[in-house]
């Protein structure tokens, strides 16, 4: 067996209109890096980091949309398994902000896992004399909604090791580890009964059928 086999995953989604800087939030946190130059994501792009603190190890598969029209109704399969979740807005751009209220954060509360962590993540937080979004209506905004709030910078760096930080500190709490642990049970269970039942109504109609 792979040593990296016994490292437990952990799925974090990134959302957010395009151009706000989910890959590039991704590509400073993973290989440390920024370029100016990253186009916007098609469809969907994957990343993987290795994350060690205290002993603990975790492999962080992280998840960026596109944020263009025809990607924003993702589905429930896309958010599958996915315990972190941030939803980005641009600092500079009210518009991208306004649509976490009336997009994604309906999107996401309707298709994520019953147990998760959102985070709301303001990006360019360099550019704040551009600002649109201030601090302070924003962080309300995620108190309102039971949410953590970071104001990050991929151009810097400024941020955004400390928000993962905080986000997998968050995910390593015994107590949110047990409803996590929980909730798979649930699901388990749930696709045990209508296992059962399936098999059960498929009887039902065989016999009535050949008698």
């Amino acid at each position: 067996m792979n040593y990296e086999d016994n490292i437990p995953n952990c799925k974090v989604t990134l959302v957010g209109d395009s151009g706000v800087g989910k890959s590039s939030i991704i590509g400073r946190f993973v290989a440390g890096i920024f370029s100016d130059n990253i186009s916007s994501t098609s469809g969907l792009n994957y990343s993987q980091k290795y994350y060690e603190k205290e002993g603990k190890k975790i492999r962080l598969n992280l998840w960026d949309t596109a944020g263009q029209e025809k990607f924003r109704s993702l589905g429930r399969s896309f958010y599958k398994d996915s315990y972190i979740i941030l939803i980005v807005y641009d600092i500079c751009n009210k518009a991208s902000f306004e649509n976490i209220k009336e997009i994604w954060y309906p999107e996401v509360t309707s298709n994520s896992e019953k147990i998760r962590i959102i985070a709301i993540v303001g990006n360019k937080k360099d550019k704040y004399e551009e600002e649109e979004v201030t601090d302070q209506e924003a962080s309300s905004y995620a108190k309102d909604i039971n949410a953590n709030f970071f104001l990050v910078s991929a151009n810097s760096g400024d941020g955004i090791d400390y928000m993962f930080e905080k986000l997998i500190d968050n995910y390593f709490d015994e107590e949110f580890m047990c409803k996590v642990e929980e909730s798979k049970e649930e699901r388990i269970d749930s696709i045990i009964l209508n296992r059962e039942d399936f098999k059960s109504n498929s009887i039902s109609t065989s016999y009535n059928n050949c008698c």
